[in-house]
């Protein structure tokens, strides 16, 4: 694997992990559509939803997030940047920051109604929004190298 690049991969791969990538990236925007839906992205929203639930509730969603946000959206991006030309420093960032900002993610979510509604709803938020800048930079380097990276 050391030598596999995938600006280096035929075509019929490249249109298959780029045809990939695009429908994870859709599976993103429906994920971001239902948050806008809950909280339109405000933290005073973001503590209103999440503050008055109970443990339950708490879990069923961390159930249904975290399998979803570390092995849908950011596994197999990750795992395919891994095969990138770019250099080891970057990769190792992008093998350990989207799973790091998950778990600040899912952990603010349960501190919101337990420990302080308005700092964790800004939590949330802060992660919520690196979480959607990090897996737009994992898809456009991806893009960028499966198609324009000079061989």
């Amino acid at each position: 694997m050391e030598n596999f690049r995938l600006s280096r991969a035929p075509i019929s791969m490249k249109l298959l992990l780029t045809s990939l990538l695009c429908v994870i990236g859709l599976i993103y925007l429906s994920l971001l559509l239902h948050i806008w839906q809950d909280t339109e992205m405000k933290a005073s929203m973001i503590a209103k939803a999440y503050g008055s639930m109970e443990s339950l509730e708490l879990a069923d969603h961390t159930h249904k997030y975290l399998p979803y946000y570390a092995l849908y959206l950011f596994a197999l991006p990750a795992a395919l940047f891994m095969l990138t030309s770019f250099s080891e420093g970057i990769k190792r960032i992008f093998a350990v920051l989207p799973f790091i900002l998950v778990i600040i993610d899912i952990g603010a979510m349960w501190l919101i109604p337990y420990v302080h509604k308005g700092i964790f709803s800004w939590v949330l938020w802060f992660a919520g929004t690196f979480l959607a800048l990090t897996f737009f930079l994992i898809f456009v380097l991806n893009i960028f190298d499966i198609w324009l990276r000079k061989q």
